[in-house]
């Protein structure tokens, strides 16, 4: 990093301090483009499930969690970005076990405790090294100063999951700076985030602060040094599912639609029938890796 980047970081990080509030959500009266981020978390899609009554939102979560947990291999250490609750946990302990070690960051002491306490089950009486097969860490911070707390170029695997949308734009455009450094030059990183193009800080819900357009996320995961390896829609909203299936070119496709539709509930096929096409979808998944090692930062 030169001294003119070091400088503009150090910049960013006094704004941060000394300009913009934490707030839990965007309440009327707010100036929103002075806030940090949002602390509100995602609901626990375990318990909606477990209670019977689940959003399209809650599939969405499910899936894109244990899609990440697929893609997590032995031995990796796997970074969590604003964590949360670590919704993740569960299903790395069924379907990543043999990973190295997994850090939870989140800017909330809260949501972090929260964390410890488990997801599922009331942790605070149990050893977490003999509960995880694996190594646990939690590190409080803001997500865009995150290399300030762990070492560059060490994580294999990043999970940062609906949270872009959560904070200031430069805040999270430098939180994408910070992952693209901890990041090992062979890494993953799984980013999702609404679709939302022309949204900006005039936001859809009261938890967000800034809604990232999909040519403008892409093109600022490309100026930070990142490739898209792969894109997935992650849902879609239900009438303008039907609508864009209804007028779909192909015949074949049309009738695989309506079949699945007198099926399937709602719910589950908004994020099934939103994964081929992640430009129509009001959320997108990509997966990226690094273009060049330390091109830029």
């Amino acid at each position: 990093m030169t001294d003119k980047e070091r400088d503009l970081n150090q910049e960013v990080k006094q704004e941060v301090e000394q300009e913009k509030q934490i707030v839990y959500k965007v309440e009327e009266g707010m100036d929103v483009e002075n806030i940090l981020c949002t602390t509100y978390q995602m609901r626990n899609f375990y318990k909606q499930f477990h209670d019977g009554f689940f959003s399209s939102l809650d599939v969405m979560n499910y899936i894109q969690h244990f899609a990440a947990a697929k893609l997590a291999r032995k031995d990796q250490i796997v970074l969590d970005a604003c964590c949360g609750r670590s919704l993740m946990l569960p299903l790395l302990r069924y379907h990543a076990r043999n990973i190295k070690k997994y850090i939870g960051v989140d800017i909330s002491e809260r949501n972090i405790n929260e964390a410890k306490r488990g997801v599922n089950r009331d942790l605070r009486n149990t050893n977490l090294e003999e509960f995880y097969p694996f190594e646990t860490e939690w590190i409080l911070s803001n997500i865009a100063e995150m290399s300030d707390h762990i070492e560059k170029e060490t994580i294999d695997f990043i999970i940062y999951t609906s949270a872009i949308e959560h904070m200031h734009k430069d805040v999270g455009y430098q939180s994408l700076i910070e992952c693209h450094k901890v990041l090992k030059n062979d890494g993953i990183m799984f980013l999702s985030s609404p679709n939302t193009p022309g949204y900006g800080y005039d936001t859809q819900y009261a938890a967000h602060v800034y809604e990232w357009g999909y040519d403008e996320l892409k093109e600022a995961i490309d100026e930070i040094g990142f490739e898209i390896v792969d894109e997935i829609g992650l849902v879609m909203g239900a009438r303008e599912m039907d609508q864009f299936y209804e007028n779909h070119e192909s015949e074949d496709i049309r009738e695989l639609y309506k079949t699945i539709r007198n099926y399937l509930p709602t719910n589950f096929i908004t994020s099934l029938m939103s994964i081929p096409y992640p430009e129509e979808s009001k959320e997108v998944l990509f997966i990226l890796k690094k273009k060049e090692p330390n091109r830029l930062f």
